[in-house]
């Protein structure tokens, strides 16, 4: 004669995988929070770099030239150019100085 299961029976197999599958599910979720909970002591700390100060040459005085007593043309032209000159000085001076100023920029 054929045995005959009643619906109960039927349900234990799937209640007991059921739990189961809660209790894998929640081991993984377990484990997968571990790591998390390792971060939460990292301590930040900030270390003071000493400035190292620009050159000395970039930041002496340009000479100005002198202008002289009689001022000629001939004289006038001369003071154009001593005075280009020492125009091109500081800007060459002073793009010597961005570049420092992007250098330390860079590293911080």
């Amino acid at each position: 004669m054929p045995r005959i299961r009643s619906h109960w029976t039927h349900r234990v197999p799937r209640k007991t995988s059921e739990w189961l599958l809660q209790a894998i599910v929640a081991l993984i979720a377990l484990c997968l929070l571990l790591p998390l909970s390792g971060c939460t002591t990292t301590r930040t700390v900030y270390v003071k770099v000493p400035v190292v100060p620009l050159p000395a040459n970039l930041t002496t005085e340009t000479q100005q030239p002198a202008i002289p007593e009689p001022l000629t043309y001939g004289a006038s032209l001369d003071l154009n150019v001593s005075l280009l000159s020492a125009l091109g000085q500081c800007n060459s001076d002073k793009a010597s100085i961005r570049k420092i100023e992007i250098m330390r920029a860079s590293h911080q």
